[in-house]
């Protein structure tokens, strides 16, 4: 009887501290999305941050404008500024006797064949479309800036062949003013069209993602609450799979951080999509017609075969093999192990955990190094892995996705992967021994069409179970001794 009270006691405690824990967390998620700035969950603000500094503060249908807008507008003003100095010392190199004389005759006594004052006029009527376009205005379309180059060059082009140059004592500076002219007009046209106009339609349409996330998000609490509030069990989150037998598996989880109970809405899709691997993993080992032969002899060396899928409009590459390991420990090492795969591994440079989500979930980045003597550079990838046991199979699989606190690199092409992975099945005939299947469904992406990639796909797989071979044959001497 006292057991089952300090059960009870231990019940309510727990529900609680769960309530207190998701009212706080309501509150502080209010709190934040009465701000200026946009919420969202595991630093996503940060990201649109790193994405593009100078958007920082500017939110679409804010009032204001900005930065690289407002840059444009500068730049504008630059030109009317520009071209009108270059014209009066023009002005003052070609006068005979006074320096008002030359203004006057460049003025009153204009000619489109001896004054350059037009070219002023020029820049004052593209600083005057464009301002009222794109700065009292606001406009997102390319037909202003395109109207005024066009106005412009048509103009010059003309002036070009009847300014008479030799009236003007051939002066140097009147090349320059035709040329400064001509150039600053094309220079706010490439502005515009690659910088402006593109960076505020990313921005926006980040910010309107965000937007959403947030709303879903605030959702998401209010309902987690009421679920709280009727006696529902789901406050916690169970792990994807657990295999059997797994008493023993945290000491082979050196360096992992401590799994979260508590997931937000990121890390519930993260979750959801390594289900979702899974599950297209388990399919593609059903699949049996189709495969088309590609590499290797017989599956003690490995089989490699492929097939087109249209929903990744690329080949699946499938390896088969014979390992002379149980399938849980070759399964330990690929799914507890990665951290130190480029050590056995020579075609992988860095492979490191980004995040821990649960007990059979994480993030997790990968460096491939360089290939064809560096023709083909190396390539980074970023994805969500997953492991555990299902129909009696062990699996680890793996497939890309977007993480904020790791932004596409400089010096990386960023890789991108499908769904796939590796099934380890034990042999009916001889328990010590496994049938290995690899799913890889990878695109590299850069300049390298995809299908010369894929002819180098069977080699590269084949490359990789002789390093996993000498990897487990130094497992089995050290376990042995």
């Amino acid at each position: 009887m006292s057991i089952n009270t300090n059960e009870a006691d231990m019940v309510r405690t727990s529900t609680n501290r769960g309530h207190a824990s998701k009212t706080a967390a309501q509150a502080i998620y209010g709190s934040l999305s009465s701000s200026s700035s946009v919420s969202a969950a595991n630093g996503s603000v940060g990201h649109i941050g790193r994405t593009d500094n100078r958007m920082c503060g500017w939110f679409p249908d804010s009032g204001k404008m900005s930065p690289v807008r407002r840059t444009f507008c500068l730049f504008v003003t630059f030109d009317l500024i520009l071209t009108f100095i270059l014209w009066v010392i023009y002005t003052q190199l070609i006068g005979d006797s006074s320096v008002w004389e030359a203004f006057t005759k460049q003025l009153a006594g204009f000619t489109i064949y001896s004054s350059l004052f037009d070219t002023v006029m020029l820049a004052a009527m593209r600083f005057s479309f464009l301002l009222l376009g794109y700065a009292l205005f606001r406009l997102d379309h390319w037909w202003v800036i395109a109207l005024t180059t066009f106005l412009t060059c048509g103009y010059l082009l003309a002036k070009s062949f009847l300014f008479d140059f030799k009236e003007n004592n051939n002066n140097p500076l009147s090349y320059v003013v035709l040329i400064i002219s001509f150039v600053l007009a094309w220079a706010e046209t490439w502005f515009l069209d690659f910088k402006v106009i593109p960076v505020e339609k990313k921005h926006r349409d980040r910010v309107n993602r965000d937007h959403h996330y947030a709303s879903e998000r605030s959702r998401l609490i209010g309902d987690s609450e009421q679920g709280v509030m009727s006696g529902e069990d789901n406050e916690y989150y169970s792990p994807l799979v657990t295999p059997d037998g797994s008493d023993d598996e945290g000491e082979h989880r050196g360096g992992f951080q401590t799994p979260r109970r508590g997931h937000s809405r990121q890390e519930q899709d993260f979750v959801k999509q390594a289900r979702e691997t899974m599950d297209i993993t388990l399919e593609m080992l059903n699949l049996e017609d189709g495969w088309k032969y590609q590499a290797g002899n017989d599956l003690e060396q490995g089989v490699v075969h492929s097939m087109f899928f249209k929903q990744y409009n690329r080949k699946v590459f499938r390896l088969q093999a014979i390992m002379n390991l149980e399938p849980k420990r070759i399964w330990e090492e690929l799914a507890y192990g990665t951290n130190s795969s480029p050590q056995w591994n020579p075609t992988l440079t860095e492979c490191r955990t980004l995040e821990t989500i649960d007990d059979n979930t994480e993030i997790s980045y990968s460096i491939a190094a360089e290939a064809a003597g560096g023709l083909v550079t190396s390539r980074d990838f970023v994805n969500v892995r997953c492991w555990g046991v299902r129909d009696g199979v062990f699996l680890s699989c793996a497939s890309g996705t977007t993480y904020p606190d790791m932004p596409p690199q400089k010096k990386y092409v960023r890789g991108e992967n499908g769904p796939g992975g590796l099934i380890l099945k034990a042999m009916k005939d001889d328990p010590n021994k496994c049938e290995l299947t690899w799913f890889l469904n990878s695109s590299l992406k850069g300049w390298i069409p995809q299908s010369a990639v894929e002819q180098g796909l069977s080699g590269f797989l084949l490359d990789y179970l002789k390093y996993l071979s000498q990897r487990l044959e130094e497992i089995r001497n050290q376990e042995g001794s």
